[in-house]
């Protein structure tokens, strides 16, 4: 799987959430929700087109859906570790406040999910709030997120939070973070205590609670501008989530420009403050790095760059017969199958494309899991019957594939000693292009399987029906273990499945037969 698209996923996940139920159920403009507090702190601009012009901001991406339903789903668990609660009503503003100030004078006090409290033009929705159990008449904060770990963001949320509830006359007791544990092993039904980590964050929080009167104030300002306040483009586009904003802000930079730069991006941030848009236009005293300076070359000239040396040199490290071989995965919040952690890649889905000599016609073999059950053991011992014993295999950022082989090794003994051997076998593709070893200015920074494959074969994967990774996890999870999918439908996936996963591994065969090409 030649996609980054895990690390930052649970963190823009839990973002996505929180606004998603805030535009929901908040519909007035004008009102400091939590999460367009995170926005306004991340960009002013963003904050005030979400409030006052929120039909231009580019939808977000399909799998939007299944992040919804996911934290759904981690949201009802968490309230399993405060049983007995009240769950207020969600989709009605007004009774949404209701009830929570009912529920919150009650007698006999008790957890309140999804409690909505207002203060002037504050609002926020605790998760959870229940009664402390160390301050008489107060009610303890507790955040559920769907991340695995402690981060500021969530810090500025809950402190908000506190805020809000404080001056709506809430006393509040400790402030609670309780997010995923990672290192959790499924085995039989979930068990909450061990599923989730809850982290008294109360002292953590401090800092960021000393500015909310600042901050509120300074956000409340911004909503009611006149005109959207002019923001440049900068390191807080991507940070602490990547802004649905930047398709329409980032839309003056040309084509070949100097964001496409390798490495950090404050020295590209720097050039654009200078006024210096294109790579090609960087001037000969600037400091570049070996790789931008190569990027440089190639967009001045428009011709690629090869070291045929090293290529020739990587091109030695390989023996036939030649294993291209690539992996699907599921990773979801809640693992589905006992021995398995959140988070943890689960290969569903494999292609291989075998040649025995060089120059020899490819010859492909594949596997693809269709039924629930774990697709583990069937993935392994397709795998193992696919593979000779002899030969390079070869990948396309190779500890992906490394990865997973070590964990079927661990979840499988009597397989260890062989994927073992496979990981000492296993090569990869992507350095002669991580390394600059070949560039292209078509690939625009880039070195992953989809940028390399047309710079160097001259096709991609255009009029694929499934194109990157993330969709195939999520299709494969939404016909594999949704309820009520059509036959038609399934059988269409799995195709668009087989077809996408064999398009990554026939196009490392053609990626290397260029670079052969290249140097000999």
């Amino acid at each position: 799987m030649d996609d980054d698209i895990f690390d930052s996923q649970p963190l823009e996940n839990d973002l996505l959430i929180d606004a998603f139920q805030d535009r929901k159920v908040v519909k007035d403009p004008k009102i400091l929700t939590k999460s367009r507090f995170l926005n306004g702190l991340q960009c002013p601009k963003l904050l005030w087109t979400c409030c006052n012009t929120p039909e231009t901001i580019p939808p977000s991406s399909a799998r939007i859906q299944q992040i919804f339903y996911t934290g759904h789903r981690v949201g009802e668990m968490a309230t399993r570790r405060f049983p007995g609660g009240h769950h207020v009503q969600e989709d009605d503003f007004q009774r949404n406040i209701e009830e929570t100030r009912v529920l919150l004078s009650a007698k006999d006090p008790r957890p309140i999910y999804e409690a909505g409290i207002k203060a002037g033009r504050l609002y926020a929705r605790a998760d959870i709030l229940a009664p402390s159990k160390t301050t008489v008449g107060a009610w303890d904060v507790i955040e559920v997120k769907c991340s695995t770990s402690v981060k500021d963001v969530y810090l500025q949320d809950i402190a908000f939070q506190r805020y809000c509830y404080e001056q709506a006359g809430v006393k509040v007791g400790r402030c609670f973070l309780m997010h995923i544990n990672n290192q959790y092993v499924r085995h039989g039904a979930i068990d909450v205590e061990e599923f989730f980590t809850l982290e008294d964050v109360t002292v953590e929080i401090a800092p960021f609670f000393q500015r909310m009167l600042e901050w509120t104030a300074g956000l409340l300002k911004i909503i009611d501008l006149v005109d959207c306040p002019k923001v440049g483009i900068r390191e807080h586009c991507g940070k602490p989530y990547d802004c649905q904003m930047k398709p329409l802000c980032w839309a003056f930079l040309p084509e070949s420009n100097v964001l496409e730069l390798s490495g950090r991006k404050s020295k590209s941030f720097d050039l654009i403050d200078q006024g210096i848009l294109r790579l090609r236009d960087i001037p000969d005293d600037f400091k570049l790095t070996d790789k931008q300076t190569i990027q440089r070359q190639c967009a001045i000239s428009g011709q690629p760059y090869l070291d045929k040396d090293e290529i020739k040199a990587f091109l030695k490290t390989l023996r036939y017969p030649l294993w291209h071989m690539d992996f699907e995965t599921i990773f979801e919040a809640i693992p589905r199958f006992d021995g398995i952690r959140p988070y943890q890649q689960v290969p569903f889905q494999f292609s291989i494309h075998l040649e025995r000599e060089l120059g020899a016609t490819p010859e492909h073999f594949e596997f693809l899991h269709k039924d629930a059950t774990d697709p583990r053991p069937a993935f392994l011992k397709a795998l193992r019957k696919c593979l000779g014993a002899e030969g390079t295999i070869l990948a396309y950022k190779r500890s992906f594939e490394n990865g997973r082989i070590k964990e079927l090794g661990e979840a499988f003994p009597e397989h260890s000693s062989w994927c073992k051997d496979v990981i000492l076998r296993t090569e990869d593709l992507f350095v002669p292009f991580q390394k600059f070893f070949y560039y292209h200015p078509s690939q625009h920074g880039s070195a992953s399987l989809k940028k390399v494959l047309p710079a160097l074969v001259g096709k991609g994967y255009e009029g694929m029906t499934i194109a990157d990774g993330g969709q195939a996890t999520t299709e494969y999870a939404r016909v594999t273990y949704g309820e009520g999918i059509d036959p038609a439908d399934r059988a269409k996936v799995y195709a668009d499945l087989e077809a996408y996963c064999g398009l990554d591994t026939r196009a490392m065969v053609d990626v290397l037969e260029k670079l052969n090409k290249q140097v000999n």
